[in-house]
């Protein structure tokens, strides 16, 4: 079995040989230890910062060295960099940071743990990290909420009527994301500093789940019709009840302007 620290501290020792990285850093779930803690399914992430002329060279170099450090399933480069898995089915993430991209990688709140392993910036990985913000603009993110809610609801709903099931259950599963972002804002604002949609079942009541689970249906044209419906409902008292709570504002008219077009246009034959 990966032991995830013991695989920490031998890439650690190998990076520390390469000229061309300058940093290391653990982040994810691995990085906290406390809230939102891995488990033994956890991955580990963690990014190899180069000199922007050496990261193609690191990059070849990945393959050969995890393979030392465990036996290896598969290894490719994914869309978030390079990824292995191990035969215990160990997943590990590297991606290969340029030097001059470190700003906007590490733009996220300090809540979100980045655990320095190796650090030769001379300072200037401490310096963005000390910028990060504390937190969000709360306000601003439910206004963009509803408002993108609408949008995407006008959407579902015109690809529900052009027979396009399998794109009207994408617009739900955009909805299903915007919905537990207003739960987790009406229930600790907090929690969103921390990027938990993907463990709503630590987060949300045993209601607000149940809520989620209606509007994300199986490819049924009858049940997302229903979906569709019903999550115009549930969204808009959420973000009522977020707007008694704390005061924000949105624009309340988009129910009145655009549900009443929507709900004719699902009803007309």
């Amino acid at each position: 079995m990966i032991n995830p620290q013991n695989l920490v501290n031998r890439l650690t020792e190998e990076f520390e040989k390469i000229p061309g990285i300058i940093a290391f850093s653990l982040v994810g779930s691995q990085a906290r230890e406390t809230v939102y803690k891995a488990t033994e399914y956890s991955d580990l992430e963690a990014y190899i910062i180069t000199t922007d002329e050496a990261a193609e060279q690191v990059e070849q170099l990945l393959p050969s060295l995890v393979s030392q450090l465990g036996t290896v399933l598969f290894s490719f480069k994914h869309q978030i960099g390079f990824v292995t898995v191990y035969d215990d089915l160990f997943r590990l993430e590297l991606p290969v940071i340029k030097q001059s991209q470190m700003d906007s990688v590490f733009s996220r709140p300090k809540t979100q743990v980045v655990k320095v392993l190796l650090d030769r910036t001379n300072g200037q990985l401490d310096k963005i990290l000390a910028k990060r913000p504390e937190t969000f603009d709360y306000k601003k993110i439910f206004s963009e909420l509803v408002i993108n809610f609408w949008y995407w609801q006008i959407l579902g709903v015109q690809y529900f009527k052009k027979g396009e099931y399998y794109n009207t259950r994408s617009v739900l599963g955009i909805h299903a994301s915007a919905l537990v972002k207003l739960f987790e804002l009406l229930n600790d604002p907090d929690i969103l500093l921390l990027e938990t949609n993907k463990r709503i079942e630590q987060f949300l009541t045993k209601e607000q789940q149940t809520q989620v689970r209606r509007i994300t249906p199986a490819y049924d044209n009858k049940q997302i019709k229903v979906a569709l419906k019903e999550v115009m409902e549930v969204f808009t008292v959420i973000a009522r009840s977020v707007k008694e709570k704390y005061g924000y504002e949105y624009d309340e008219n988009l129910e009145e302007k655009v549900k009443p077009k929507l709900l004719e246009l699902m009803n007309s034959s």
